[in-house]
């Protein structure tokens, strides 16, 4: 039993010796998320003169969106692309926004005479987001031949989980710090979508409630074979009725580290 603490202690003594001496974790903030009221950090251990594995933490409070009117014309050249919702009711400009996020990551460093973690690199990563916020709708409906606006405030949360490849680019600055560039990459998955607006509709009879859904089905386009909307006297429901997948990019992340 001593011999063989001994051998497990010699042996984490080593490693922490090479570690050491070869500075072969590093450890980054990512400057381009800062930019969008985000804090994302992100962890790289060597595993090898090639190989190396890294872990990313992202976070963003929730408030306003940044660049609210430049996310808006995104939004609304990406809602023709959308086919099983329209989000033109959507008060952008009022709607806030969080993310949580996870992406770990396996990077297989290229070139001759190059040694992870620095040099040219193929990543093979997982993500995992989860995006939380309010988003303030309204449609415009008849009740009882008045024309009236429901403002709807609905809590969102949006969670994917996908997979991808990127190419980047970490440079060595001085002894201690390095430059890494995420380049451009994509992945692909899934992702899963739940909207509530708790609302008390009591003083309103089943017609109105009836109108209300074919009102907010006809407004946002609301495909029922991929979203299950449901509303009663408690206010408004949105759920996946099945599997959604999404394609996205990965790429023009400035990150600074601090090898150790």
């Amino acid at each position: 039993m001593k011999i063989a603490s001994l051998t497990v202690f010699c042996v984490c003594f080593s490693f922490f010796c090479y570690s050491q001496e070869s500075n072969s974790s590093v450890l980054k903030v990512n400057l381009s998320a800062l930019t969008l009221g985000a804090y994302s950090l992100q962890y790289e251990k060597a595993l090898g003169n090639r190989i190396s594995f890294a872990l990313g933490v992202a976070y963003r409070p929730v408030k306003i969106v940044p660049f609210a009117k430049t996310v808006e014309s995104f939004v609304d050249a990406a809602d023709k692309r959308i086919d099983y919702i329209s989000l033109v009711n959507v008060k952008k400009s009022e709607s806030t926004a969080g993310n949580f996020g996870l992406t770990p990551e396996l990077r297989f460093y290229l070139g001759k005479n190059k040694s992870a973690p620095i040099g040219t690199y193929i990543a093979v990563f997982g993500r995992y987001n989860s995006y939380f916020g309010k988003a303030p709708v309204f449609v415009d409906m008849l009740y009882k031949e008045t024309f009236a606006r429901i403002e709807l405030p609905v809590d969102t949360q949006v969670k994917t989980y996908s997979g991808g490849l990127m190419i980047g680019k970490q440079f060595r600055l001085g002894n201690r710090f390095t430059f890494d560039w995420f380049i451009i990459g994509g992945h692909y998955g899934r992702v899963t979508v739940h909207g509530e607006s708790k609302q008390n509709l009591e003083g309103y009879d089943e017609q109105f409630i009836k109108d209300l859904k074919e009102k907010i089905i006809d407004t946002f386009k609301i495909n029922e074979q991929y979203l299950s909307l449901e509303v009663d006297k408690q206010g408004v429901r949105l759920d996946n009725a099945r599997n959604l997948s999404f394609f996205n990019l990965r790429g023009l992340g400035f990150n600074i580290g601090y090898r150790f």
